[in-house]
């Protein structure tokens, strides 16, 4: 490994330790970035770097498409979209055993067209589904945790803040990164589906018969429930239409359905208090990770000037070691931080020198993107971090244990994804290629 690498090297450490000792993980990145540029290329290079690098990424159409769908997943939640998603999924699927949590899944995944970002799914299902599972007597733990795993579709699902988030550090193509999301989301969801219909099989008292109310749905109903999607669907096709048809990019996509969602929510008659909040509360959660992320951009820039996940693809590649087993160690690797980080830190760290060395090693970097962006979605549910269940306790007052013992067959579930997508990378990666993106 060559000096400049294993400087890289050291100074990824050293962030890290700083990271742990408490300083802000923005200033850590900006600070070991400064510092590397200048002792690799002096004031020349730092100066270049802070003027040029900075500058494009903030003035890049492409980073705006952030805020645009931050806007889009908070009105989607104000507007009741959401809850259009959930009786609109329970029109059709509520009427079978385990029907109120095949409905929370479903309507995770349709929300997620909206949302973004799994922590705001988990706060609107927790006030949406939680009633409606316990009023009709579902064991208390198994809804928690599948509210709790079900919000990570929204991370997969476009628009995807996580995935663009990965697509910006690694200059990934927005739009087909976001159509892979696509074919994850829907996989995932598929095999969440599956482990629910286990679940009942196995554990019969945790999963009670449909409620009167969901097995009377006549055809006739689930016909009229369907106009109960067609603001989120309108949604989903404004912002993967442009990619799919070439009509805009997914930046223009962003900017579209931000506009659609606004002028929905003055048709429903949303006061202009309330619009202005909505606003403002996605212009604040914007403002947490905008420095994480510029900071995490010139991170990046300074990793590939030392050649560092070059370099370390060739020395794992001399250790005759077959490429999943180190696809395997980076799952490990991700589990572990996903307890103690949570889901954009991990994304910002970590991709700059993992998803090189992942590509350098023959793997299909679209289907390396969403596995991380998943992994770092498992971290949302296992302790003691937990975002998504500690948001899920805080909401419902229930005991966050009890809620990880809930969630525990889902976290397979999503891991069980994530090593299908990197095994067989052609799952996730068909449809852009079917589109020639």
């Amino acid at each position: 490994m060559t000096s400049t690498a294993i400087f890289g090297l050291a100074c990824f450490g050293i962030m890290i330790a700083l990271i742990i000792l408490g300083i802000p993980i923005a200033i850590s990145m900006f600070v070991i970035s400064v510092v590397g540029f200048y002792i690799t290329g002096g004031i020349s290079m730092l100066s270049t770097q802070l003027s040029n690098g900075i500058f494009s990424l903030s003035a890049s159409y492409t980073f705006a498409v952030v805020p645009l769908f931050m806007i889009v997943g908070v009105l989607a939640g104000e507007t009741g979209i959401a809850s259009g998603a959930y009786n609109g999924a329970r029109a059709w699927v509520g009427k079978y055993r385990g029907g109120l949590l095949y409905t929370t899944v479903v309507s995770n995944a349709l929300f997620g067209a909206c949302s973004g970002i799994s922590v705001a799914s988990n706060a609107v299902f927790c006030k949406i589904a939680a009633p409606e599972l316990r009023k009709a007597k579902y064991d208390d733990s198994l809804s928690l945790g599948c509210i709790s795993a079900a919000g990570s579709l929204s991370s997969l699902i476009p628009p995807s803040i996580p995935i663009i988030t990965v697509c910006i550090l690694s200059n990934l193509s927005i739009g087909t990164a976001l159509i892979c999301g696509t074919a994850a989301g829907i996989i995932t969801m598929l095999i969440m589906m599956f482990i629910i219909k286990g679940t009942q099989l196995i554990r019969p008292d945790k999963v009670p018969e449909p409620t009167e109310e969901d097995r009377n749905i006549t055809f006739q109903d689930k016909l009229k429930s369907l106009k109960l999607l067609v603001p989120i669907l309108a949604l989903f096709a404004l912002i993967v239409g442009g990619s799919f048809f070439g009509w805009f990019s997914a930046t223009v996509g962003g900017a579209v359905a931000s506009v659609a969602i606004i002028i929905y929510a003055i048709i429903r008659r949303m006061p202009v208090k309330q619009l202005l909040h909505a606003v403002c509360e996605s212009a604040s959660q914007f403002a947490g990770i905008y420095l994480m992320i510029m900071a995490g951009s010139l991170f990046s820039r300074f990793i590939t000037t030392t050649g560092l996940a070059n370099q370390l693809a060739s020395l794992i590649s001399g250790l005759h070691m077959a490429p999943i087993f180190i696809f395997l160690i980076v799952v490990v690797f991700y589990l572990f931080c996903g307890c103690f980080i949570a889901v954009m830190p991990i994304i910002i760290i970590t991709v700059p020198v993992l998803l090189p060395l992942l590509e350098n090693l023959g793997f299909n970097p679209y289907a390396m993107a969403i596995c991380l962006v998943l992994l770092c979605e498992l971290g949302n549910i296992t302790p003691p971090v937990g975002n998504s269940v500690f948001t899920t306790a805080i909401i419902t007052g229930e005991n966050p244990m009890k809620i990880f013992k809930g969630v525990t067959p889902f976290f397979i579930a999503e891991l069980a994804s994530c090593v299908l997508f990197g095994m067989v990378p052609i799952i996730v990666t068909f449809l852009p290629n079917l589109l020639g993106m």
